[in-house]
C-alpha cells in the first residue's frame, strides 16, 4: 500500500539520518533591432538551458546508479520498541502511527531489496537537498520528500500508463494548472525544480481543501474527487484510516 510505504520510507529516513518601473525614456532610445537581437537571444539561452539540464541530470543519475552502494547500512533486525522509538523520534507533521500492519510492511521492503534501498538513498542525497529547499520555500512538511520516492522511485524520467510524468508523476493538465509548461517541445514534469515546485503548488490546494496532509496525500494520487466520494461512502469520516475502504485500489495498494 502506498500509504504504508509512505511510512515505511519516513522509518528509512530516520534509520539512515542525514512590480518593476519601466522607464521610458531608456526604451525609446533602444534600436528596434537591438531589441529583437536581445529576446532572440533570450530565447535561445532559454532553449539551451531547458536542453542541457536534463543531461546533467542524467549524467548525475548515472554515476548515483553506477556507483557502488553499501547495502548493508540497513539494520533490519531490530524490536519493535526501536522502530517505534525512532518513529515517534521524527520531526514530522503529517502523522506516522505504529501497529502490525506497518511493521509488517517496514520489515518486507528492507528485508526484501536492500541494494535497490540502498540505490534510493544515494539518489535521495542528491534530489532531497532540492526538495527541501523549495518545500521549505512553500511551507510544506520537509516528509513530503518521501512521496516522490513512492511516485517515481526519484527517476525524473518516469512515465505512467495514464500519462503521469516525473519526479512527482504529474499529469498534463494538472502541470498546466500550476504553471509548467507541457507541449510536444518542452515538458517541465521532468525538469527536477519546476515540477517540485509544482507539486508544492498542487499539494497546498489539496491541504487547504481537506485539512488533513494525509487526505492530501491520499488525494494527490486518485484526485480530489475520489477522496470526497470515499468521505461519502464513509458517512462523512475525514480521517484516513476511516475513508481506505473506500479509496481506489490503486491509492490503496
Amino acid at each position: 500500500m502506498k500509504r504504508y510505504l509512505f511510512l515505511f520510507l519516513l522509518y528509512i529516513g530516520c534509520l539512515c539520518a542525514y512590480a518593476q518601473d519601466v522607464i521610458t525614456d531608456t526604451v525609446l532610445n533602444i534600436p528596434p533591432d537591438t531589441i529583437q537581437t536581445a529576446q532572440a537571444d533570450t530565447i535561445i539561452a532559454d532553449s539551451l538551458t531547458a536542453v542541457e539540464l536534463p543531461l546533467f541530470f542524467d549524467e548525475a543519475l548515472a554515476w548515483i546508479d553506477t556507483t557502488e552502494c553499501e547495502s548493508d547500512t540497513i539494520i533490519t533486525d531490530l524490536p519493535d520498541s526501536v522502530f517505534k522509538a525512532r518513529l515517534q523520534a521524527l520531526p514530522y507533521v503529517v502523522e506516522v502511527p505504529y501497529n502490525a500492519v506497518v511493521r509488517n510492511y517496514i520489515l518486507r521492503y528492507i528485508k526484501r531489496s536492500p541494494r535497490q534501498l540502498a540505490s534510493l538513498q544515494r539518489r535521495a542525497e542528491y534530489y532531497f537537498p532540492i526538495f527541501e529547499d523549495i518545500l521549505a520555500r512553500y511551507g510544506l512538511p520537509y516528509e513530503l520528500c518521501y512521496l516522490a520516492v513512492i511516485e517515481s522511485a526519484l527517476n525524473p524520467q518516469a512515465h505512467s500508463p495514464m500519462g503521469a510524468a516525473g519526479l512527482w508523476q504529474i499529469m498534463p493538465s494538472t502541470g498546466k494548472k500550476f504553471g509548467l509548461e507541457v507541449n510536444s517541445l518542452v515538458d517541465e514534469r521532468m525538469d527536477p525544480v519546476r515540477s517540485t515546485e509544482a507539486a508544492c503548488r498542487f499539494l497546498g490546494a489539496l491541504y487547504n481543501i481537506f485539512g488533513d496532509w494525509n487526505l492530501a496525500i491520499a488525494a494527490y494520487n486518485c484526485g480530489p474527487g475520489n477522496v470526497n466520494k470515499a468521505i461519502h461512502r464513509a458517512g462523512g469520516k475525514r480521517d484516513f484510516w476511516s475513508i481506505y475502504p473506500y479509496l481506489p485500489r490503486e491509492t490503496r495498494g
